[in-house]
């Protein structure tokens, strides 16, 4: 076999290990939480929040709305008890059952909106626990593919790197230092192949007599215009 067609085997091999950790870095970026299914959990949690502090403030006009009925009861029933020591302290006590009633019929209207929050909240949670809930379905759903997709990968990539040492064994070291050393220099492409006359890593033509002494394959010839290895198949 040419030291040329060795090398541009271990260079197809050296591309496909490339390309599969290229995919694998490009997956592992989709793994993890989507941003919609961050989004929907953020709602999810601001929606449940709202609820809650709805029903404190409904819960709190509730117990002291009972108690404010509670107290205005009393002391209905000792002004019409008949026990008042003066018209006037019977007086200051209408004047307090009015008053407490006000305080009463407010607290009512405000139990009465907050009720409605709480309504409208609990409808919150419910249209962000649907969305969650979907978001959520589809998001496992793909994670799994991704996850069989990596698993494909991950063993495709053990695969390729059992079988470079095998192509790299019969090569020469000074050959294959010199690949290693151009192949980042050349974006990964240290060597090409030679197609009718032309260099196909950047087009040119060849010398036909340069052309003639890489078709052997014998020698380490690179392209005069680009600086790549030749491989004439």
């Amino acid at each position: 076999m040419s030291r040329t067609l060795q090398l541009y085997q271990l260079q197809t091999i050296d591309s496909e290990i490339d390309q599969t950790r290229q995919e694998l870095a490009q997956l592992a970026a989709q793994l993890g939480e989507s941003d919609d299914l961050k989004q929907a959990k953020t709602r999810m949690e601001i929606t449940s929040q709202e609820l809650r502090r709805a029903q404190t403030v409904m819960q709190d006009l509730d117990l002291e709305l009972k108690s404010l009925a509670t107290k205005t009861s009393n002391q209905e029933k000792k002004l019409y008890s008949g026990k008042m020591s003066s018209a006037k302290e019977a007086s200051n006590l209408q004047d307090e059952v009015s008053s407490l009633k006000r305080r009463q019929a407010d607290l009512e209207e405000n139990l009465l909106e907050a009720m409605m929050v709480v309504e409208e909240s609990e409808e919150a949670v419910e249209t962000a626990q649907t969305r969650l809930s979907s978001i959520t379905s589809q998001w496992s759903a793909g994670q799994e593919e991704l996850l069989q997709e990596q698993d494909a990968l991950n063993r495709r990539l053990a695969e390729l790197k059992s079988r470079r040492p095998i192509l790299a064994q019969p090569i020469s070291e000074s050959d294959l230092k010199l690949y290693e050393q151009m192949r980042p220099k050349k974006a990964g492409r240290a060597v090409v192949a030679v197609k009718g006359d032309l260099c196909q890593g950047c087009g040119i033509a060849m010398p036909s007599n340069h052309l003639r002494r890489a078709r052997s394959g014998t020698e380490i010839l690179t392209c005069p215009t680009c600086g790549r290895i030749l491989y004439v198949p």
